[in-house]
């Protein structure tokens, strides 16, 4: 089976899609607690913090920030090693460009729909609910530029780009499990790896297998 990473806009439904594809699918959702799980248990617990703050300009080249984004890196490519995932967010889609077997969707909405889908969950003023998503997304966004290297305003690194502004959450969910049918039956005709060339630690692997399989009988 192979792989769906999913990268979104805040309020663009994101989670829920996500969700619903791997059910639709029987794939596993991996999302931030899963991957943090699994760095938790090689001692780099603060992944949150490089993902959910800025960096300064000596931040960028931190010691402490390197490895975290190296095994980050690692810990991704192993869950995608396993397949069968869906892969929500944490910048996977900069990881695998020109995999024949996974897939690499976009979700946005405009941006005054984000917020009141925002408002509706938390409750908070127009202002401020903009203010924090937009901080928020923008120092997501600096995280996939400067530490993987990758924009995710290109639409190019996507194979399908979805507004749920447009397309219903609902319809959004059909599109992406058509796309992933159609990979698994009809290899790109530009597809320059397998997922099955992915080089990762076996021990690494080994213990994302069973945290996937674990989630997989827990379904």
């Amino acid at each position: 089976m192979g792989v769906i990473t999913i990268s979104r806009q805040i309020g663009s439904g994101g989670t829920f899609i996500a969700q619903e594809v791997a059910n639709n699918l029987g794939l596993v959702l991996i999302d931030k607690e899963d991957i943090e799980a699994i760095m938790s248990e090689y001692g780099f617990s603060a992944f949150s913090e490089v993902y959910d703050s800025a960096p300064g300009f000596w931040g960028r080249y931190d010691e402490q920030r390197t490895m975290t984004i190296t095994f980050l890196l690692s810990a991704m490519r192993a869950f995608a090693k396993v397949g069968g995932i869906v892969l929500l967010g944490r910048g996977g889609f900069s990881v695998f460009q020109g995999y024949t077997d996974i897939l690499n969707v976009r979700l946005k909405a405009p941006l005054a729909l984000r917020v009141m889908r925002k408002q509706d969950e938390f409750g908070q003023s127009d202002t401020e609910c903009r203010r924090i998503l937009t901080r928020v997304e923008e120092i997501r966004t600096m995280f996939v530029k400067s530490d993987l290297g990758a924009d995710c305003n290109d639409a190019t690194l996507f194979d399908l780009v979805i507004d749920t502004g447009i397309i219903e959450t609902e319809r959004a969910v059909s599109i992406i499990c058509d796309g992933y049918s159609h990979i698994s039956t009809h290899p790109r005709i530009d597809g320059r790896n397998l997922r099955s060339d992915l080089e990762v630690d076996e021990i690494l692997l080994k213990l994302v297998a069973q945290h996937v399989e674990a989630k997989r009988r827990a379904q």
